[in-house]
């Protein structure tokens, strides 16, 4: 690992910098999620309660490989920023890291964004990912009377 590559806490609080910019500023994430959440929102039609799991739709599997292949390309990004020679070594580290900060408290933003960021490699946690964002939509447009 190059000397210039954060260690520790410090990489622990970079990659998460780095990981909220992406889904709050990144105009290609946030594109990503305004085109698709319609696709999720029909769970949530009733006022208050989510209607009982339905099965997943076909599209959520293509939806997950396009948000995968969109998150891959910003982990590399990231990972050359902070100094990495490619993702492969820049998640083992990130593992290690975690893994030996057992019992490390991370802020609710951190926690929230490592999530997200473990749904580009998990599809389950991709649809809950998306669910839960297509009901806040869903509860913000009810909130404002447009729905």
């Amino acid at each position: 690992m190059p000397p210039s590559t954060p260690e520790g806490t410090e990489l622990v609080r970079k990659v998460a910098y780095h990981f909220e910019e992406i889904f709050t500023d990144d105009e290609d994430v946030i594109m990503f999620f305004t085109n698709n959440l319609e696709h999720f929102e029909d769970e949530f039609e009733e006022e208050g309660k989510q209607s009982e799991e339905k099965e997943h739709k076909m599209i959520y599997t293509d939806l997950y490989s396009e948000f995968e292949k969109l998150m891959e390309e910003k982990i590399s990004d990231v990972a050359e920023k902070l100094g990495f020679d490619d993702a492969t070594e820049f998640f083992s580290t990130l593992q290690e890291t975690l893994n030996e900060k057992e019992g490390y408290e991370q802020g609710e933003r951190e926690q929230a964004t490592f999530d997200a960021v473990v749904a580009s490699y998990d599809y389950e946690k991709f649809v809950a990912l998306m669910r839960g964002k297509a009901k806040g939509k869903m509860a913000m447009a009810r909130a404002f009377g447009a729905a």
